[in-house]
Order: structure tokens, then sequence, then C-alpha cells
């Protein structure tokens, strides 16, 4: 399998972003990340020393085959695993764990089919934001659901939204 730093195309192009990059603070720093995993065969690398470098309203794609390692340096952004070796920073902080800085939509949304809209975005509220009082969580929750135009749709169970409508759910 090949690691994400391999292709030559792909390198020139980070390398050629990277500099460009340098001339302002950066918002995301990835350096010299690697990420190997334990199998029963012996370790395997999925990324070798990648370096990317992204500032302020630039818009970045990842583009590779099943099993290159984009969701794997993705879930390290958004803080849920680690490098093996190198650094994930964001605004010049460590990332180390996921935080409500950051976010991460999936391919396929995950919502509770007995809940409403607003409750399932009321779960994500809560276990991030445990210690706000009530009324700040049910503030954040409708200011939410208005961002992604889903304010008439909040008291809808998921087999009543669209599949979009499911989706903008998921990102509130």
């Amino acid at each position: 399998m090949t690691a994400l730093n391999q292709n030559p195309l792909l390198n020139q192009l980070l390398e050629s972003q990277t500099s460009k990059s340098q001339t302002s603070n950066p918002l995301l720093v990835i350096e010299d990340v690697s990420k190997i995993y334990s199998t029963p065969d012996g370790p395997y690398t999925v990324l070798d020393g990648v370096n990317l470098t992204v500032n302020e309203g630039e818009f970045v794609c990842l583009i590779g085959h099943s099993g290159c390692g984009k969701s794997t340096l993705l879930n390290m952004v958004a803080g849920f695993s680690r490098p093996t070796y190198g650094e994930v920073t964001l605004q010049g902080k460590r990332i180390t764990e996921p935080g409500p800085d950051r976010m991460m939509v999936f391919q396929n949304y995950a919502l509770l089919p007995w809940l409403t809209a607003y409750e399932n975005v009321y779960l994500g509220v809560d276990s991030v934001y445990p210690n706000k009082p009530e009324s700040q969580k049910k503030k954040i929750v409708r200011e939410h659901l208005d961002m992604v135009g889903l304010t008439e749709a909040a008291d809808k169970k998921p087999s009543q939204l669209s599949g979009g409508m499911k989706q903008r759910v998921a990102i509130a």
C-alpha cells in the first residue's frame, strides 16, 4: 500500500502550497506526521512524513485511493487520533483531542432515529459543553439549527427529513 506522501505529484503540490503559506501565520500545520499501525504481520505505515500548512481562507482537498491515509490524516486534525510521529497544530496549539473548534462531516450521518432534529443536536452540544447552564445549551442548539436552515424542522424525526436535511442536522 502506498503511503500518502509517496505520491510525487501530491508531494510537489504540498511543497508548493507549503512554501506559499510560510508568509503568514498558519491556521493548520501538519509537520512530519507519520502513522504506523500494529498488525499481526508487523507494523503497517499509512502516513510517512506528511507536511502541510494551511492558512486562513485556503481551501484544501485531499484526494487519493481507498486506504491511502486521507481519513487517518483528517482524524488527526479532528483530534480523534494522534500521529505516531510528528505533530498537528491548529493556530499554534498542538491538537491532542477533539474540540468544539473543529468538526468532521461524515459521509454517512449518524442520527438517532427516535430523537428529533433538536434532540440529536442537543446530544452533541451537551457532550461538548457539559458544564454550561441548560439555557445556554438550548440557545446553542437553536443557533446551530438556524445556521443550517433547519429551525422549522427542529421537531421532526430523521424519518421525516430528506437526506440533505439529515446531513445538515449532523453538521449542526
